[in-house]
């Protein structure tokens, strides 16, 4: 993922997940959690890493994980880890991936008890004891990656050591500056993006994601005064325009950087906003 920038430390701790596993090494927990607080990059930090290191990602997303036939996500997650488990055996570096496992898996009261819950909590804790299992067509050990906001959401006996290697995931302010001057370089200068990190200092990752796509988005608002209107256009000369506007390198100056931070600011605020029942500015 060539839109990412991979922290060392990060990349550290999936490398020796990936070694442990695949060399078998038994000390080590089959299942690796990232946690911390949204957008601090877990996710996109994740899948560079695994891309960075050939691994094929077997997925599981928290939509797998509903289902209206009782215990087929659990069998899902067993067939999904069995794959997994055949690939390594062929020689293919695989994982497997689940996002967000403490919104699916974790103990929230309108979930737990149910039997699609409980069995996949028990086909975890499998993995998590029997790691290879050739009566279940598991011949080789597979690294299990789960990220997520809240540790204590996860089911205590899957996250005792052993079962599950925790990682506490909050980017140094020295690591969300070298993030986000490769992120930005390209569109402003070095003082630009340091007053950008001064002001807006206890922003997460995806914050700057969003300051950048709001530079770009003015920048594409410069094409549109130009652009016909015809969508049908847009559609059948797609290839030579995109071409054209990635071409074209915008640079923003200090005060067009700030602007973007504190409208991005300003959003994030309003989405949390009533809009139904709160009353707007002015009225009695």
């Amino acid at each position: 993922m060539n839109d990412v920038f991979l922290l060392p430390r990060f990349f550290e701790q999936v490398r020796l997940h990936l070694w442990a596993n695949y060399l078998h090494l038994p000390a080590h927990a089959p299942i690796m959690g990232f946690f911390g607080r949204p957008g601090d990059g877990k996710s996109a930090q994740l899948a560079a890493a695994l891309e960075r290191c050939h691994v094929e990602v077997l997925r599981i997303n928290a939509s797998d994980l509903e289902s209206g036939l009782a215990g087929e996500p659990g069998k899902l997650v067993a067939r999904t880890y069995s794959a997994g488990s055949e690939a390594i055996r062929q020689g293919v570096p695989t994982a497997v991936l689940v996002d967000d496992i403490d919104t699916t898996v974790g103990e929230w009261e309108q979930n737990t008890g149910t039997v699609n819950h409980q069995q996949i909590l028990a086909e975890l804790m499998h993995i998590a004891d029997r790691p290879v299992d050739p009566g279940r067509k598991r011949p080789c050990r597979v690294p299990v990656f789960v990220t997520g906001n809240n540790l204590l959401r996860i089911y205590p006996p899957l996250r005792r050591h052993g079962r599950m290697a925790p990682v506490e995931w909050s980017p140094t302010r020295q690591e969300v500056a070298e993030v986000v001057h490769w992120m930005l370089g390209a569109l402003a200068d070095g003082d630009a993006i340091g007053k950008l990190l001064a002001e807006f200092d206890s922003e997460p990752l995806a914050y700057f994601a969003e300051v950048r796509t709001m530079l770009l988005r003015s920048h594409l608002l410069g094409y549109l005064e130009q652009a016909p209107a015809d969508m049908r256009t847009v559609v059948r000369e797609r290839a030579a325009r995109g071409s054209a506007m990635l071409s074209s390198q915008p640079r923003f100056d200090e005060i067009a950087v700030l602007d973007a931070a504190r409208t991005v600011h300003r959003l994030r605020s309003a989405v949390l906003r009533d809009y139904l029942y709160e009353p707007a500015k002015g009225a009695k």
